[in-house]
């Protein structure tokens, strides 16, 4: 299974929403060498002010491979970034995990992931998606989704009948 959370999706993502000309929002991204590392995000205001809203920073794996996207918030009051949550994304042979740990303010640390996201390749052109949120009464974790992604056969079928 071909990782599907590379540098050039991030790009793609980052291109199609700052095209949006009706979105009240304005994207300024960290760019290099065609790797975003970060994308701050501002709201214009009807009287044409801009303020800013959140920040989404990037890291990636040698493989050019999403490792982590950070998302932090401006706080007005403190006028600076305030962590809020992070994804972080590890690669198998036959699929990846998304893992979501929120921040926790008083540890100054990111707690242990609140949710995990599983996708497998199953078996050609069929991905397996699971989703497990954490019961924080038991100390584990449990099935809240589950989805099997396939892709039409005609899209396909030169792959498998060739």
């Amino acid at each position: 299974m071909e990782s599907i959370i590379t540098i050039a999706t991030v790009l793609t993502m980052y291109f199609n929403a700052a095209n949006d000309v009706n979105a009240p929002y304005l994207y300024n991204s960290d760019l290099e060498d065609g790797v975003i590392h970060k994308i701050e995000v501002y709201e214009q205001k009807a009287d044409n002010q801009m303020c800013a809203k959140m920040e989404y920073r990037y890291s990636y794996d040698d493989q050019g491979r999403l490792t982590t996207r950070e998302v932090v918030r401006w706080d007005a009051n403190k006028q600076e970034w305030v962590n809020d949550f992070r994804h972080t994304y590890k690669y198998y042979k036959n699929g990846y995990n998304m893992e979501t740990s929120k921040w926790d303010a008083a540890k100054q640390a990111y707690d242990l992931p609140s949710e995990v996201t599983l996708c497998r390749e199953i078996a050609p052109s069929m991905t397996s998606i699971k989703t497990f949120k954490m019961n924080a009464e038991k100390n584990d974790m449990y099935l809240v989704n589950s989805l099997l992604c396939m892709e039409p056969l005609d899209a396909i079928s030169d792959r498998l009948f060739a």
